[in-house]
């Protein structure tokens, strides 16, 4: 007798064939299902047991109406509890990369919240795993998408977070182009994203400060890295690259040529800065808007002598003159927002915004700009695109024809 027959279902409904899960490698913890967790028409995405724990119903079976459902939760189904709480994270991981937007909003809100308040080191641990999982994905799978997102959000009230997981998605952008391991960028983006613990609050104030800063906040500056590293010892974190980045992320004063020492901050803290760098020269403060993209580039390469300098040289040459979220002028006066890279550098694919008359467009309009009217003829600030977009629009338009 089938186990379809034993709960009532009939053999027609049941699956042909279903191979058994391996039998848990760990003592189970049973708790009982309720009706609302199980839906007809819908795999089982746990196994299934009675309450001694004998297995039921394999992973993947699917009722087919109420009925059946009904039957299964008359006699008592059981779950195991790790199984059913594995498949609640695969839920809420799958939930949050859904598109970039999604996923860029929840890796904010994490950080912020894992940042800025006191964390045990093993919530601690799993958070920073977390984003890293999520980074990689965004990588791999949302690359031009996740670019827009991090490069089009200007807002200097929550810069002090927003710029650590922006640093964490470029740096490992460039760290992919020059070849580095699965485990080198890992440990890059733990960095990125907790290079300026030891300063937060701080970082907060003078985004929005207007005036010099003071000397105490010169010192406060000059002092975050070891203060950071401090804070991340004091967390539970033991890895001396990690470490290590955080604590030597600044190489030079002032983002200039790598100095002679350079080889003493290590690889990881030389990615980190020039990525701090550039970003920061993209990003509005207060008392300054952001420079455009292209300007900020030109300005990073020639200040910090990138035809001689690794890391400068492949952050723009992965970035491109004109990377996603950049705002640009066509050559028939519109104003548009670039979308994704092009396949060559001055050819990114970009949806016009405003016309040429200073007018905001119903919608966006894709344009070529391989064709004279529609060729890029300068970046501008980011300032410039006052309406709210709608991101995950713009992403599902197709291209121009």
């Amino acid at each position: 007798m089938t186990k379809a027959v034993l709960f009532g279902l009939s053999d027609e409904t049941a699956p042909a064939t279903l191979a058994p899960d391996p039998l848990p490698s760990h003592a189970m913890k049973l708790f009982r299902l309720c009706s609302d967790q199980v839906q007809p028409q819908h795999p089982l995405p746990w196994n299934v047991y009675n309450d001694s724990g004998q297995l039921l119903l394999n992973r993947g079976y699917m009722l087919q109406d109420i009925a059946q459902l009904d039957a299964l939760m008359a006699r008592g189904v059981y779950v195991d509890q790790l199984d059913h709480e594995a498949q609640q994270q695969d839920a809420a991981r799958q939930a949050r990369r859904r598109d970039a937007v999604t996923l860029w909003e929840s890796l904010h809100q994490r950080m912020a919240q894992l940042l800025t308040q006191p964390a045990d080191a093993t919530a601690f641990r799993q958070t920073m795993d977390e984003a890293c999982e999520d980074i990689r994905h965004a990588l791999a799978h949302r690359q031009e998408a996740s670019l827009f997102e991090l490069l089009h959000t200007d807002d200097p009230a929550s810069y002090a977070v927003s710029h650590s997981v922006q640093t964490a998605f470029v740096a490992n952008l460039i760290g992919q182009r020059m070849g580095w391991s699965e485990t080198d960028c890992d440990t890059l983006s733990q960095a990125a994203l907790t290079m300026n613990l030891g300063m937060l609050p701080l970082q907060s104030t003078l985004a929005l400060q207007l005036t010099p800063l003071s000397p105490q906040q010169r010192q406060a500056v000059h002092d975050h890295g070891a203060v950071g590293r401090r804070a991340l010892e004091a967390r539970g974190v033991t890895d001396v690259d990690w470490l290590h980045a955080v604590e030597h992320h600044h190489v030079t004063p002032d983002g200039g040529p790598l100095p002679a020492t350079h080889a003493d901050s290590g690889e990881l803290a030389c990615m980190l800065h020039y990525a701090d760098v550039y970003l920061a020269k993209i990003s509005a403060r207060a008392s300054r808007p952001a420079m455009p993209s292209h300007t900020a580039a030109r300005s990073l390469f020639v200040h910090a002598d990138g035809a001689r300098n690794p890391y400068v040289s492949a952050l723009i040459k992965e970035i491109g003159v004109y990377p996603p979220g950049s705002c640009v002028r066509l050559a028939n006066g519109e104003i548009g927002i670039v979308v994704r890279r092009g396949e060559a550098a001055h050819l990114p694919e970009v949806h016009s915004l405003i016309n040429a008359n200073g007018q905001p467009m119903p919608q966006a309009v894709p344009r070529d700009t391989a064709q004279t009217a529609h060729k890029v003829t300068e970046a501008l600030p980011r300032g410039r695109l006052s309406q709210r977009l709608n991101r995950r629009a713009l992403f599902a338009q197709p291209a121009a024809a």
